[in-house]
């Protein structure tokens, strides 16, 4: 296919589609009549009536056993918010972009934009919504975009949370990365935190509504 490819320029080119049939690309190349057809199975290929190969057709995109679902649109546009804020510093306290966040006044403000309340800390947010698994292989290809993700960075309590965004990154504003931003679960600071996963939640419905979280607790 390479040969003919650059040679066409050199010759007479047509391209004949049947009805009911694959189209086909004919041309002559040094007096010998050149025909390629792409159906089904690739791109058929003669030379002077006699078939000389075929080039594979890309075979879709599969999703792998047991990868997370494509993310909601309500999640998509929960995340969309979220990456408004990357470069937003770290505020202990703080709950607005004008003055800045901590984890947890980060997660709430994003959310709040979309309908879904949390309560103000992170180890209130962590009684919201419903259980995800976190042990074992399960920890990461059973979250979805949208998770919160809750940990024991101080090594005895819940004291941070992160929202999961798909392809294995979090964002959160984070005191040790000077704010709001995203990080990668197979960075070196990533498994910091992932070693430190305690929990996870989902408070975005499987269908994209919005499920309001438990504010009272």
């Amino acid at each position: 296919m390479k040969v003919l490819l650059l040679l066409v320029p050199l010759a007479s080119l047509s391209v004949s589609p049947l009805l009911g049939q694959s189209p086909t690309l004919r041309t002559t190349i040094i007096g010998l009549p050149v025909a390629a057809t792409v159906g089904s199975g690739g791109v058929h290929v003669s030379v002077g009536g006699a078939r000389i190969g075929r080039a594979p057709a890309r075979a879709p995109a599969r999703t792998p056993a047991g990868a997370p679902a494509a993310a909601s649109a309500s999640a998509r546009r929960v995340l969309a918010t979220a990456g408004r804020y990357v470069g937003i510093r770290y505020v202990y306290g703080g709950a607005r972009p004008a003055t800045g966040f901590d984890c947890s006044g980060f997660v709430q403000y994003v959310f709040a934009r979309h309908g879904v309340r949390l309560p103000r800390t992170s180890r209130q947010q962590a009684g919201a919504g419903r259980a995800v698994p976190v042990r074992g292989s399960a920890r990461i290809t059973s979250l979805r975009v949208g998770d919160l993700l809750f940990f024991n960075a101080g090594g005895r309590r819940i004291d941070h949370v992160a929202v999961y965004a798909g392809d294995g990154r979090i964002i959160h504003s984070s005191s040790s990365g000077g704010g709001v931003r995203w990080d990668r679960l197979d960075s070196r600071r990533g498994r910091w935190f992932l070693s430190r996963h305690v929990a996870t939640r989902r408070v975005l419905s499987n269908g994209g509504r919005l499920t309001a979280a438990l504010a009272a607790r």
